[in-house]
């Protein structure tokens, strides 16, 4: 497993209750772990969607648009600091 750190969650205790009857020892690091990165990669997938979604959506082309100001904004003042 490599290094390991400790956290603190807030659970209902009839969640954790059911779920430390059924995995003991370090299989319960191991599941919570393996839920924390399906998690991660649902979540993942959920802003890679929207990026894609505002990207070629024509409804976001307003959007699109003040992106790339801001965006040439930020270029422009990085030059003129990097000088």
């Amino acid at each position: 497993m490599g290094r390991t750190a400790r956290a603190l969650y807030s659970i209902r205790p009839e969640v954790l209750g059911r779920f430390n009857t059924l995995f003991k020892g370090r299989d319960r690091s191991r599941a919570v772990e393996r839920l924390m990165e399906r998690a991660i990669a649902e979540r993942e997938d959920e802003v890679i969607a929207a990026a894609r979604l505002i990207e070629t959506d024509p409804d976001f082309e307003e959007a699109r648009a003040i992106s790339d100001e801001v965006d040439a904004l930020a270029a422009e003042t990085a030059a003129r600091h990097l000088r």
